[in-house]
């Protein structure tokens, strides 16, 4: 089954730079999110600013391309202004600063789906396999 088609389930999709948090929540750098978005249908992108393969505003502007629409919160541990400046231009929904709060990042998340909490969660790894 293609997973990009299946009906009503739609995917977070987390792509950081640093290698920790690659790991635990996200397993997904640039061209891996790439891959991604070709298999499953995006409801968010959680994207850092600095990835390892590629800038985040590179990432957002190759995702726009593909889902116009697709909101995207943009993270990074760098607090210059020109660098907010640059995600904000590309339209993202929100600008979070690391180390993340993770209750933040949630509050963040259910307004950006109408819903007082996310219902549940699952993580793809690159490899595709799945887990709750």
């Amino acid at each position: 089954m293609n997973l990009r088609e299946s009906v009503g389930q739609r995917w977070i999709l987390v792509a950081d730079g640093d290698e920790a948090a690659a790991r635990s929540i996200a397993n997904a750098r640039g061209l891996e999110a790439m891959r991604l978005l070709g298999r499953f249908r995006l409801a968010l992108a959680v994207v850092d600013v600095n990835l390892l393969d590629m800038s985040g505003h590179d990432l957002v502007r190759r995702l726009r391309a593909i889902e116009p629409v697709l909101p995207v919160v943009m993270t990074t541990g760098d607090y210059s202004p020109a660098t907010e400046v640059e995600a904000r231009q590309l339209g993202i929904v929100q600008y979070v600063h690391k180390p993340i709060d993770l209750q933040r990042l949630d509050r963040v998340v259910s307004r950006i789906f109408g819903e007082p909490e996310m219902a549940s969660r699952a993580t793809v790894a690159s490899n595709g396999t799945v887990s709750p």
